[in-house]
């Protein structure tokens, strides 16, 4: 018999609750059980679960209890319990879209992409996280779920549209979530929460519908966590018609990184438009950048990309995306999110020719900010401008919900891997870092990411109790 160890299960990582369930101190049934509990504790507080089919996920994990005491695991995920965004559909469980036209709709028949690879890997799908309507905020106001709150401070936003995603993993539910990411989705609450996230080369994870700037993206509490559950769901999936081959060497590991020395860091403080990164953000930024220049790397402060009025034609292109979705809902349109209506009418009508103009305008500035990066390695950057906004509002700025996304939405529009990681605090709320690289770099900006989590010599202390008021973020590694 093997020695048994106890598991600190929740909060605990990945590797944590495989070597428990390898040791025979926890079963994967044992952990679905201990996140059946704790969720019935705290989704009151902080509303991220959309829908659970309980009976389901227990056969799973009995399965995968099964599997574990045979020694014939699916997969590197087998047992461990996650969650899907509300957007990617899973069998036996409802779509919405964050929306209350679409409540009633029958459930999923069909796994997306992302659903498929984790059940291929044995994951147990406990559930599907909250979202805002149409995932066009990067706030957790929802017409349909009401309001998410993040287990941090539970008066301020956990961001968005990956809402509960990033709000149910600081809270310790379950050990990774698959959000999705057009403007910052994923990127935005893990920063908000304290946790990790990637948005990968578009493509790199397959989704549908097909899009040229929206990503399914996982979300977990380590940057070790997201990269097995990127190594997972980076698979390629025919159904979509832009996801890339396979890579040659993905069955290798992405951790760890021994040395960064000659690495050319660009750093990016001002996107020279919207929302300028407060000081708690900047403090932040610049002690990521010393470590990075500490273990040999060289860098290099990047000039603002952009000038004022630049977002006006990004803007116009999720306002339009906004509207049709809102326009199908003919008749029930009235139930979707009155401020987010009031964002979509303020834009007034639009054309087909103010589309193309618009989309012309963000074609020449994507162009431009891809080739500002072409001499470094890695650009370092804040995720966001300041660190919290009070959790009822859909927005820094409530007329154009998505302008505070400035640092994350031009990567989408690239189509560049970029990973948010915690990497300091402001009175009690998680500040992040964002690391974006080249096309097809993920698994070295994971690398990268991991190397720079290790140095940080603090790891957070999750609130797995939410807490009414901030209180210290970080605990001695």
């Amino acid at each position: 018999m093997p020695q048994q160890t106890q598991v600190p299960v929740l909060g605990s990582t990945i590797e944590q609750l495989r070597a428990g369930f390898a040791d025979g101190s926890t079963t994967p049934s044992e952990a679905l059980e201990l996140t059946i509990a704790h969720m019935e504790k705290v989704q009151p507080s902080i509303n991220a679960i959309a829908a659970t089919d309980v009976d389901a996920a227990r056969e799973s994990a009995a399965a995968a209890t099964r599997r574990w005491e045979e020694g014939r695991q699916l997969g590197p995920l087998d047992g461990v319990p996650v969650t899907v965004k509300d957007s990617v559909n899973a069998v036996g469980l409802p779509w919405r879209h964050g929306t209350k036209p679409n409540d009633g709709l029958a459930n999923a028949e069909v796994d997306a992409p992302p659903s498929a690879r984790l059940r291929e890997a044995g994951a147990v799908i406990v559930g599907k996280t909250t979202m805002p309507d149409f995932g066009m905020l990067a706030s957790g106001v929802s017409s349909l779920y009401g309001i998410v709150r993040n287990p941090w401070d539970l008066s301020v936003t956990p961001g968005g549209s990956s809402s509960g995603a990033g709000a149910s993993l600081a809270a310790g539910l379950t050990w990774g979530a698959i959000g999705t990411d057009i403007a910052g989705s994923v990127r935005l609450p893990a920063a908000h929460c304290g946790i990790v996230a990637i948005k990968p080369t578009q493509g790199r994870v397959p989704h549908l519908v097909p899009s040229t700037v929206r990503s399914a993206g996982p979300m977990g509490r380590t940057v070790a966590d997201v990269a097995e559950l990127f190594r997972v769901v980076g698979r390629f999936d025919a159904r979509d018609s832009l996801a890339l081959a396979d890579e040659a060497d993905c069955a290798d590991p992405i951790l760890p990184l021994d040395d960064v020395k000659g690495l050319r860091v660009g750093v990016l403080s001002d996107m020279g438009y919207g929302f300028p990164a407060d000081a708690a953000t900047l403090r932040t930024l610049r002690a990521a950048a010393d470590v990075l220049a500490a273990g040999g790397c060289e860098i290099v402060d990047l000039p603002a990309p952009f000038a004022p009025g630049v977002y006006d034609a990004l803007d116009t292109l999720y306002v339009v995306r906004a509207r049709a979705e809102l326009e199908s809902h003919g008749d029930r349109g009235g139930e979707v999110l009155p401020g987010l209506v009031r964002w979509i009418e303020a834009a007034g009508p639009l054309s087909a020719t103010d589309y193309e103009r618009a989309l012309g305008r963000v074609t020449a500035d994507q162009m431009a900010f891809a080739a500002m990066q072409r001499d470094v390695d890695v650009v370092l950057s804040p995720v966001l401008p300041s660190a919290a906004f009070p959790a009822e509002h859909l927005g820094m700025n409530q007329d154009r919900p998505l302008e505070h996304c400035s640092f994350t939405a031009w990567f989408n529009q690239t189509g560049q891997p970029a990973v948010s990681m915690p990497f300091g605090e402001d009175g009690g709320h998680p500040v992040a870092i964002q690391l974006a690289g080249p096309r097809y770099a993920d698994r070295r900006l994971l690398a990268l990411a991991g190397w720079l989590e290790e140095r940080r010599g603090t790891e957070p202390d999750w609130p797995l109790v939410p807490r009414t008021t901030p209180a210290d973020v970080w605990k001695e590694a």
